[in-house]
């Protein structure tokens, strides 16, 4: 892929995701400023990131692309940290649905694909190392 390419890759991936967003709060709530707010939210991050790229080395971590190895670093850090707090939200959450004697099956079935995403990928390291 040409660097030209990849440049409107991000923002073109964030209007379409902002697109399904709107057309999907307004097949939910029948609103068109809804989905409005919808689409601009979605799509005003992937393009507010796009112009900042160029003058900021968080924004174009933020687009996916790690500036050098230090980037790269903090971007892994950040996941990594990112996955221990999802983690306790989800057991958190699961545990509190259940005393209060809802459905907890929604996070379950999360828990249960962050888990198995975490052992495949340790699994999945270690068979490649």
């Amino acid at each position: 892929m040409t660097n030209r390419a990849a440049r409107w890759l991000f923002p073109v991936f964030g209007v379409g995701l902002g697109v399904l967003v709107a057309l999907a709060e307004s097949g939910r709530s029948n609103s068109l400023v809804q989905a409005f707010v919808a689409f601009a939210i979605v799509a005003g991050y992937a393009l507010a990131l796009a112009v900042l790229r160029d003058r900021s080395e968080t924004a174009q971590l933020l687009t996916g692309v790690a500036v050098d190895e230090r980037w790269a670093a903090i971007n892994q850090r950040a996941l990594a940290s990112a996955a221990q707090i999802l983690a306790v939200m989800l057991a958190v959450t699961f545990i509190g649905v259940e005393v209060s004697g809802g459905d907890a099956m929604p996070y379950a079935w999360t828990a249960a694909v962050f888990a198995a995403g975490y052992i495949g990928s340790i699994l999945w390291y270690r068979w490649r190392s």
